[in-house]
């Protein structure tokens, strides 16, 4: 699902709700819950495709001066006691542990100190219920979050909304996400307009770009 650029808004240098309006050391690219089992068995048939998109954004982004942050599942916690189904969550994150909670090797290749990791507790979806995680971004000024990430009904839209409520621009990858449940991710997405937005990772590098160069002449620079 793409959404179009032009459109939206999406790159209005003058809305503050648009992440045009945003320097690239006030965004950040968020990679979400990019797990090896998900990956491999929960995300579904688009899971590797969106894994090579969020491996394509990641140099992107650096290259920008675009924060890179990922945000896992704490594969050594335990579900917090008000958590329903904790007993399932335990036993996928008892598999995770056992093999595939790592993200995968193409995701970290080259990986240096300007990349954070922040973990949350089993059971919370949301990635920013991760400890830390807000204060970061506050502390970076970061106002705009570039999301992508396994699954799309789950932490992403999680995350998405969350992220909307505190008060961040929010824009989804759509074809840096993916999700097992059939018609789940195109769902998500819908859902994700209604507060923010959603285009393809080559239209948001495009326009990105065109962006910047647009602003950088009317500047006089």
């Amino acid at each position: 699902m793409a959404a179009a650029s032009a459109s939206l808004g999406i790159f209005d240098v003058y809305d503050p709700a648009a992440p045009g309006h945003y320097a690239p050391s006030q965004t950040a690219l968020l990679l979400l819950d990019f797990h090896q089992m998900f990956v491999e068995k929960a995300a579904g048939p688009r899971a590797h495709a969106a894994l090579q998109t969020a491996v394509d954004l990641r140099p992107w982004a650096k290259s920008q001066g675009i924060q890179v942050i990922h945000c896992l599942i704490d594969v050594n916690g335990s579900p917090y006691p008000t958590c329903k189904s904790s007993a399932r969550v335990s036993s996928i994150v008892a598999a995770m542990t056992k093999d595939g909670g790592d993200e995968p090797k193409e995701l970290i290749k080259g990986r240096d100190d300007d990349e954070r990791t922040f973990t949350r507790r089993p059971g919370h979806v949301s990635a920013l219920k991760s400890p830390g995680l807000e204060e970061y971004l506050q502390s970076q000024a970061v106002k705009s979050l570039i999301l992508a990430g396994l699954s799309t009904m789950g932490c992403v839209l999680r995350t998405a909304l969350s992220a909307c409520d505190a008060e961040y621009v929010v824009t989804v990858m759509s074809d840096g996400c993916a999700d097992g449940g059939e018609g789940l991710h195109d769902l998500a997405l819908k859902v994700v307009e209604s507060r923010g937005y959603a285009t393809t990772a080559t239209d948001f590098r495009e326009s990105y770009g065109e962006a910047k160069d647009t602003e950088v002449r009317q500047s006089g620079l």
